[in-house]
């Protein structure tokens, strides 16, 4: 066993012989000195960390990819498990229609091994830097409202729980629906089984769109096979999205946006300026045409950081409404949200902790820029939206920053006392509890 990478820059911090490591997550936001980074090679070097005296009394943390921006790692103190090195396809099952993966491999990686193998994920995240296990903890969600989030797709997993045990958990077994959205704290994900289909192109249509226009008919997002629309604050531009599978030969690949596009969509300007900024990064972008491509590059969207983000599901009955009182809230108040505001759907899934459960979901994402000169500034503005998302039954996303309570988040979700009974049978020492969720979960 090694000492892992350093996930982000960060120095290693020496207390007599202990080497402690410095880490913090993609954005900077979150970070802290933990007392060891790891990089087990075997399940049985992994059952000895989860097992060691000292580990278990600091806490235990699995580090992927580090894109969450809630403090779901908490690394301050605790023993950070790094499985990047544990990653790859463990089979492919044509016959079944699933693929079997690792738990570090990202989500570029699978895509890649599945579209040379013939085949895809029925879904995808708007980014594919996280590694698989991460993505399934937090409830990513994809852009269809035909399907759950990416973590409804899983049928089987693998898990080392805090006493030592893997545990296979299948379909045929009730917990696998809390496993499906498991937040990092039941214990150390060693693989998972995703269902598949088999590969296809989708043909994408971007064109630009007034946001009261959009608004007025969103019922056509039911229907979509993909499909979405950012709506540029300080304006009344949105535009709109829509992918479906398709035949056609493939286009060229697009190209990341251009250096002035990104610097007049995510800025920290006044909202004046970045208005002005935004009607003409609308513009530009409204002209993107109709484009054929692999179904996972279709789905793909571009996020430069250093940002910071808050997301809120919200049912789709109330989603017009929810939206039009963000924007409502971004004029009056003068907020700087200098950034598109990503909308996407998801279908109903069954996991105990998926803000999608029980209902065709709107999630509502916003981001703000973290910068060296004002590394807070996002605080406000992002406290803002939270304030008016959750009065419109909204669920935060696991994985981006929210304010809420442990109580008000328990009135949301049917099976939340059944998620606590699962975590407390599989680890009754809170080993795997950072200090995030132990603020939900136990206070």
């Amino acid at each position: 066993m090694t000492d892992a990478p350093r996930l982000t820059p960060g120095p290693a911090v020496t207390t007599g012989e202990h080497r402690r490591t410095a880490w913090s997550n993609w954005s900077g936001a979150v970070r802290g000195i933990a007392d060891r980074l790891l990089a087990p090679g075997t399940t049985e070097e992994l059952r000895e960390i989860v097992l060691d005296d000292t580990a278990r009394a600091r806490g235990i943390s699995v580090v992927g990819s580090g894109h969450s921006y809630a403090n779901l790692v908490a690394p301050s103190g605790r023993t950070l498990i790094d499985l990047r090195g544990h990653r790859g396809v463990v089979a492919v099952d044509p016959a079944a229609m699933t693929v079997t993966v690792k738990s570090g491999t990202t989500m570029r990686e699978l895509n890649r091994e599945l579209a040379a193998a013939g085949f895809a994920l029925p879904n995808q995240s708007a980014i594919d830097e996280q590694t698989v296990a991460g993505l399934v903890a937090t409830a990513t969600h994809g852009s269809s409202p035909r399907q759950g989030t990416l973590s409804s797709h899983v049928v089987a997993a693998r898990i080392l729980t805090a006493d030592g045990q893997v545990r296979t958990v299948t379909q045929d077994d009730p917990e696998l629906d809390g496993v499906r959205v498991h937040l990092g704290c039941l214990g150390v994900v060693l693989d998972l089984t995703f269902t598949i289909v088999p590969g296809h192109r989708l043909r994408k249509v971007v064109h630009r769109r007034s946001l009261p226009d959009v608004l007025a008919g969103l019922d056509e997002f039911r229907e979509v096979h993909f499909g979405g629309f950012w709506w540029y604050p300080h304006t009344s531009q949105a535009i709109v999205w829509k992918a479906a599978p398709t035949n056609e030969p493939p286009t060229p690949a697009p190209g990341p946006p251009g250096a002035l596009l990104s610097a007049l969509c995510n800025n920290s300007w006044s909202p004046r300026v970045a208005g002005a900024a935004h009607h003409a990064a609308a513009w530009a972008a409204g002209r993107g045409g109709a484009q054929v491509m692999r179904c996972d590059d279709a789905l793909l969207h571009h996020l430069p950081p250093p940002v910071q983000g808050t997301e809120y599901s919200v049912p789709f009955d109330r989603a017009a409404d929810a939206i039009r009182a963000l924007a409502k809230e971004v004029r009056r108040g003068g907020l700087r949200v200098c950034a598109p505001v990503d909308i996407r759907f998801t279908a109903a899934d069954t996991a105990w902790l998926s803000p999608s459960r029980q209902d065709i979901t709107c999630h509502i994402g916003v981001t703000h820029p973290v910068t060296a000169r004002d590394p807070e500034a996002w605080i406000a503005p992002l406290r803002a939206v939270d304030s008016v998302l959750w009065e419109f039954e909204g669920r935060p996303h696991w994985a981006k920053v929210h304010h809420r309570t442990g109580q008000e988040l328990a009135a949301r979700y049917p099976e939340w006392d059944r998620f606590q009974d699962l975590r407390r049978a599989w680890d009754p020492d809170g080993v795997f509890l950072g200090s995030h969720l132990r603020e939900l979960f136990e206070r």
